[in-house]
């Protein structure tokens, strides 16, 4: 049995370009647990801009967790007039070339090409910024491992 309702125009989805951020790191701790593979990386700082919001990361304000299930991520930005907010960084990051990353690889992968899609929860003060916690954004991320440990994110507000 096949059901169908009336024919109706497919509303558009747009991606306005908002932000990057690019964090640096320092340490990678990995370890195999009875679920897979865990990987906790603090964060040392790095910057952000874009048209949207500009500001940096706040020296060691959270880390990145990648596991079996996925990223989960804390930071806290600090825009350029000095409010802070907070950016919860969920998604799935895993290696595309098909290649399994050794437990002991101290790049975590590095720069092999990877699926690196992220969907941030942000929470700001009432002000300039509040957009970011009222605005559903979406992500990519790029893994860069040498000769600096960074992660390069560009978020897009959905329109």
């Amino acid at each position: 049995m096949t059901t169908s309702g009336p024919t109706m125009p497919v509303p558009k989805i747009e991606l306005e370009y908002v932000f990057q951020i690019r964090i640096t790191f320092k340490e990678r701790r990995r370890f195999q647990g009875p679920h897979g593979k865990r990987v906790y990386v603090p964060i040392e700082g790095g910057e952000v801009w874009g048209p949207r919001l500009q500001g940096r990361v706040v020296p060691r304000s959270g880390a990145d967790y990648a596991g079996p299930a996925g990223l989960n991520a804390h930071y806290m930005l600090e825009a350029t007039d000095g409010s802070l907010i907070y950016l919860h960084n969920r998604g799935y990051l895993y290696r595309t070339d098909g290649k399994d990353t050794p437990l002991d690889d101290p790049t975590w992968g590095g720069d092999a090409p990877h699926y690196f899609r992220i969907c941030p929860t942000f929470d700001a003060p009432i002000g300039p910024h509040d957009w970011l916690t009222r605005t559903l954004i979406i992500g990519t991320g790029e893994r860069h491992a040498s000769p600096e440990d960074y992660t390069l994110f560009t978020y897009y507000a959905v329109r």
